[in-house]
């Protein structure tokens, strides 16, 4: 067995799990499959939205294609995990930070094979290595062409952009390396290391910014693929919001990566529970979900119900940086944070801005929102003003009374089926029970039925023997529930003869 690590240096490592980084763009649309093995017949995938031009205001269609690897095929799950130790060493080597140009045109990192297996925690052996080979290799297979994703402010006009996540790779495999690394001490030199050149569009997303921070620790805990892809995607969508509300199709096909031809609402939701109940059970954000379901469609609202010290207090800077930039002063903002809750806020800046609206804001929206903030009681809210969180509770009141009509639909119609059963079996009986004669009888009687009995005699002359046999079921079995009724129906009659009979 190896050394065990010195505990102030596990603690270190821990920590550099503890503040990965994640790259934004790509948790939108999945490149990697739901599947532990490689998908080697989705060639390809689109994804559309429509949305306005900011200047024109016309509608423009946007859309994101993702093509694989023909021969590697579609990156696996167990690939992104690749793809976030990969993250790490970027961060690790400074090229998140601001560097100069010169350093952008070759964005390199450098890396060993066995520092991506120590922060994945996977064994070292043969297996991981050969890993992340193949994890390479289809990442680096990846091409991408958005169409009127990216917005020229200069121009003032969309742009479109083909490019890969990875231009280029230098990887040691195992042995080779073994074998570099013992040269290498022998002459006195540095040990030898592999790299990748991010492409163009990966680098100045990093130096843009759009990364978000991941906990690795975290991350590599969870035993469930799909709950790792919802772990990332979860925590872009809950970084300053504790609600997200997704259709479950864009969820499964666009964000974790199933397959676009399974679309039946019930079966993705048992594929996506087994990692629901992990992250919920790990209290992962304090993350619930509720599936908010109706005729042809599926939602399903995720909540972060997490409430450390530390969340709260990223949450009122996240307040009072809002504040700010709508025009109140620091001072006033900070004081309005500390005074009433984040919802009191946010409600009384939406009935600002449906004063603004409806013309009814003399001086300046700042000016009014400051002036309601100072209130101790909220303001009266003008008529036709709904609040969002209003519109979410009415909305989940509906769901919920969607959700009770169905349960009642479906207890009745559970109740006509066990009545329809009951009523053949008896009728079934009720057939074998008879002698031969009254079978003939039976019948002569069911054939008179006219429905069946057009029908009965079309059989016939058609010499359909199995279409003749299901028209004399039927006849036969409509009749008997008609000879059941009228008993009741006498009985009925009687009681209502008796009771004129005995009125005063």
């Amino acid at each position: 067995m190896g050394r065990t690590p010195a505990v102030t240096a596990q603690d270190e490592f821990l920590e550099y799990l503890r503040s990965g980084r994640d790259e934004m763009n790509l948790l939108e649309h999945s490149i990697s499959g739901a599947d532990k093995k490689p998908d080697l017949t989705t060639r390809s995938l689109s994804f559309v939205t429509h949305e306005r031009h900011p200047e024109s205001g016309e509608a423009v269609e946007r859309s994101w294609k993702v093509t694989f690897s023909a021969e590697y095929g579609r990156p696996t799950p167990k690939d992104d995990d690749v793809f976030v130790a990969l993250l790490k060493v970027t961060q690790q080597g400074g090229l998140m930070d601001a560097v100069p140009a010169e350093r952008l045109q070759k964005p390199q990192v450098h890396f060993s094979s066995y520092q991506l297996v120590r922060i994945l925690g996977w064994p070292d052996n043969g297996a991981s290595y050969q890993a992340i080979d193949d994890a390479l290799n289809r990442i680096g297979g990846v091409w991408i062409v958005a169409k009127n994703y990216w917005y020229d402010n200069a121009e003032k006009e969309y742009v479109d952009r083909k490019f890969g996540i990875i231009d280029d790779v230098y990887l040691y495999e195992r042995d080779k390396y073994h074998r570099a690394l013992k040269k290498a001490r022998a002459e006195g030199r540095e040990k030898p290391l592999s790299w990748i050149r991010w492409s163009d569009v990966m680098a100045e997303s990093f130096q843009a910014g759009y990364v978000r921070k991941l906990d690795i620790e975290v991350y590599r805990s969870l035993q469930h693929p799909i709950a790792r892809k919802l772990y990332r995607y979860l925590g872009k969508q809950f970084w300053n919001r504790p609600k997200h509300r997704i259709d479950l199709q864009t969820l499964c096909h666009e964000k974790l990566g199933y397959q676009t031809r399974e679309t039946r609402h019930a079966r993705l939701r048992e594929k996506i529970m087994p990692a629901l109940e992990e992250l919920e059970a790990k209290g992962i954000y304090g993350l619930t979900h509720q599936f908010d379901a109706g005729y042809g469609r599926c939602q399903i609202l995720f909540t972060s119900t997490r409430r450390t010290d530390k969340a709260r207090g990223t949450a009122g800077c996240s307040v009072t940086q809002q504040l700010v930039a709508l025009g109140i002063g620091p001072t006033d903002a900070a004081a309005a944070v500390q005074r009433h809750s984040s919802a009191r806020i946010a409600e009384d800046i939406e009935h600002v801005e449906f004063e603004a609206k409806s013309g009814r804001v003399k001086s300046s929206k700042a000016g009014m929102l400051a002036t309601m903030l100072k209130a101790t009681e909220p303001w009266p809210r003008p008529q036709g003003f709904i609040s969002s969180a209003e519109r979410e509770r009415k909305k989940q009141a509906a769901a919920e009374g969607d959700a009770r009509k169905r349960k009642l639909a479906a207890e009745r119609e559970a109740r006509e089926r066990e009545a329809e059963e009951r009523n053949l079996q008896a009728f079934h009986e009720f057939m074998a029970a008879l002698t031969d004669v009254e079978r003939a009888e039976f019948d002569e009687r069911a054939k008179r039925v006219f429905f069946y009995g057009e029908h009965y005699r079309k059989a016939i002359k058609a010499g359909d023997a199995e279409k003749l046999a299901r028209c004399r079921h039927s006849a036969c079995y409509a009749t008997w529930l008609d000879e059941q009724k009228k008993p009741q129906l006498q009985t009925s009659s009687e009681a209502r003869e008796v009771q004129k009979s005995i009125r005063f």
